[in-house]
């Protein structure tokens, strides 16, 4: 690979270069029912045609993943950026866990596993612009709110983004895009046995993959586990800028791979449901993209760990 020229830095300061500590962070995720056939085409749209097939992540089941939380401290692990300070993210993300497939004659066989970051919403400039750069995170302006305890049976989990309806003489604002509300009267939380990403791993494989459109063989399997004994989890993105002479083109366009190395790890799964409303906005397509609905939730928990984003790798690029 021909050597990379020096970011040059000048100017206020807008992004921050990886690798990335991420401390005192608190997650809730939940599972949403999708639509198999809406996340196999956008991978496909994502990742195999961009590559002509050279790099193909395929879901692994009919889930979207969305996580509300705080990262309460990110810092990049270079100096002179680490002792410059640490900034907090509210944040909510679309996750799609996906399988690296290969053609063999006319199956899909998993190679390894990912979380393809379909959508990041936050409020944090800083936070958007690097996510963006350094990595290919999809990160839109975004405002989110959730309760104060899990056990808070009255505020709903809400997101508001900077979007709008396409129509000559729209503008984008500041609009409602989803709330996730709790119902029922059961609040108490089950500690998961051991309480570590092992924990984490495999109850997403058991609740989220257990009818799986592509062959996960010896491979994946061996894989799987590496990850999890590694405490890792690969994020996968496609990162992309717009080309300066056609702006329907990409002057750089890459596919990214991210690890995520957790620690300190503890989970609580939620036992009580929470109602899905949506509110339909042309310019984040939900529906469209990934055939998330109005619906009942029923899985849903809480994590408390820390983070770090290790330096990207990039298996393809333009």
């Amino acid at each position: 690979m021909t050597q990379r020229p020096p970011y040059v830095e000048f100017g206020g300061l807008a992004s921050a270069p990886g690798p990335l500590q991420c401390d005192d962070t608190t997650l809730y995720v939940f599972g949403l029912q999708a639509d198999h056939a809406k996340l196999d085409a956008l991978c496909r749209r994502v990742f195999r045609e961009p590559t002509g097939g050279a790099v193909d992540y395929r879901p692994l089941g009919d889930n979207v993943i969305v996580t509300f939380g705080v990262v309460g401290a990110i810092r990049p692990t270079l100096e002179p950026w680490h002792a410059m300070g640490a900034v907090r993210e509210p944040q909510v993300g679309f996750w799609i866990p996906v399988a690296r497939v290969e053609e063999d004659g006319d199956r899909l066989v998993g190679r390894d596993f990912g979380m393809f970051c379909a959508a990041m919403m936050l409020d944090n400039p800083i936070s958007l612009l690097s996510g963006r750069e350094d990595y290919g995170y999809p990160k839109t302006m975004g405002w989110s709110t959730m309760p104060e305890t899990p056990t808070d049976l009255t505020t709903p989990f809400a997101l508001e983004v900077f979007g709008m309806d396409f129509g000559v003489g729209e503008q984008p604002a500041r609009r409602p895009l989803m709330e996730l509300t709790p119902v029922g009267d059961q609040v108490s939380e089950i500690d998961l046995a051991i309480g570590d990403i092992l924990s984490v791993g495999q109850w997403i494989k058991d609740l989220l993959f257990d009818q799986p459109h592509v062959d996960l063989g010896f491979h994946f399997a061996v894989e799987f586990g590496k990850a999890l004994h590694d405490h890792c989890v690969n994020q996968v993105f496609l990162k992309q800028i717009r080309a300066t002479e056609d702006g329907r083109r990409a002057d750089v366009q890459q596919v990214v791979v991210a690890p995520a190395v957790t620690d300190n790890v503890s989970v609580a799964q939620l036992h009580h449901d929470f109602d899905l409303k949506l509110h339909h906005l042309d310019s984040h397509p939900l529906y469209q993209e990934l055939g998330i609905e109005e619906q009942r939730v029923t899985l849903a928990a809480r994590l408390h760990f820390d983070f770090l984003i290790e330096a990207g790798q990039v298996r393809w690029e333009a």
